[in-house]
């Protein structure tokens, strides 16, 4: 796409995004609607309030609060920054991430793209870890950039960082999601890391140029860390701390949690303790990750059913990766290359034969019958 094409289609989208009272989840209710933002900001507030979610006074806000200028000069900066600009529904954009409910409209990243297939593990904890907390971090990233594994985390201070330097001791690929724009650095103490991370891997952010960190940020920069991965390591979390919000994200999402257990009564440890009470997968190395998720080490083997009905050779593909286990849809998607939409028809079709059944968080397993 050339740069004039991609300010149009940026002005439209960010123009849409900024009026009052649409956000993301109407931005993509509307979008889903009208085709595209351009098509949104042209319709008649008649049109727009036939639009499930969308009040009257939301409508005229389209029409009469939309200030394209503005939008016109952050569309400029941005294109002016070299951001690579994800919109949802892009070859470009995670599919993992696009999956999950509360998805950016638009992403913006600097380093580079993440291949569709891309395994990836979330590392989150305290910003004030213990030593042997933060060792552990930088200990673990590294073991999982030595698998292939990317890791996955928000940059903040403490765990965060350890883990992003792990995984770049072990000559592997971080990422980093931001809670401000991508030309303010945060903390900036962290300048020369996320120089490296863009080096050896990406960093993301849905904020506009000039959006300093707030706290309300973090909330939000943390369902992305949790949606671009397969499963997320909370690794020393007090009782309050933002880790936890991962934690919960990740739950909503789907994914697999892991947690790093710590001593009876340290505060640090309050909550990774408590959420392996809730069920938590209790984790002391990359093994126990592994064997909740054993797609990441690719070790699936093709399995020989002597049983099975006659199947297509797509479901056959996606029967044979039940080998280990129960599988969640964005496993499978990454796994097979398939768009969830394709994917969930074969799915359908394998439950009707009988061979696959759903699980709770949008996990399929083969069926007794099958084991």
């Amino acid at each position: 796409m050339i740069n004039s094409e991609l300010k149009e289609r940026l002005v439209d989208a960010i123009g849409l995004l900024r009026i009052p009272g649409i956000g993301r989840t109407r931005y993509g209710k509307l979008v889903d609607a009208f085709g595209s933002p351009s098509a949104v900001l042209s319709a008649p507030v008649s049109q727009l309030v036939a639009v499930k979610g969308i009040s009257r006074t939301q409508a005229s806000n389209v029409k009469e609060r939309s200030d394209g200028s503005q939008a016109r000069v952050l569309a400029s900066r941005i294109i002016q920054l070299g951001w690579a600009v994800l919109f949802a529904g892009d070859s470009e954009y995670p599919r993992s991430l696009e999956a999950i409910a509360d998805a950016p409209p638009l992403l913006f990243r600097l380093g580079d793209a993440m291949p569709s297939d891309e395994r990836m593990i979330g590392v989150v904890g305290t910003r004030h870890p213990t030593e042997n907390g933060r060792l552990f971090a930088r200990q673990l990233g590294m073991m999982l950039a030595q698998a292939g594994i990317t890791v996955v985390s928000g940059m903040a201070e403490g765990i965060d960082s350890a883990a992003h330097l792990g995984a770049l001791e072990g000559n592997g690929k971080t990422v980093a999601v931001w809670g401000c724009s991508l030309d303010i650095v945060y903390p900036s103490s962290n300048r020369s890391l996320a120089e490296r991370i863009k080096a050896h891997g990406a960093v993301y952010s849905e904020y506009l140029p000039g959006t300093h960190p707030d706290r309300a940020f973090f909330p939000e920069r943390n369902r992305i860390i949790s949606g671009l991965s397969e499963g997320v390591v909370v690794i020393e979390a007090g009782r309050k701390s933002g880790a936890l919000i991962t934690a919960s994200h990740a739950l909503e999402q789907g994914r697999e949690l892991f947690a790093v257990p710590g001593p009876p009564g340290a505060r640090m440890s309050e909550g990774t303790n408590e959420l392996i009470r809730k069920g938590a997968r209790l984790t002391t190395s990359t093994d126990d990750i592994f064997a909740e998720l054993p797609t990441l080490k690719g070790e699936i083997l093709a399995r020989k059913f002597s049983r099975l009905p006659d199947m297509t050779e797509g479901e056959t593909k996606i029967t044979n990766l039940f080998a280990s286990g129960p599988m969640q849809l964005d496993q499978l998607s990454r796994a097979t290359s398939l768009p969830v939409t394709e994917l969930m028809g074969l799915l359908l079709a394998l439950e009707l034969k009988g061979v696959v059944r759903e699980l709770s968080g949008k996990r399929f397993a083969l069926s007794d019958d099958y084991q």
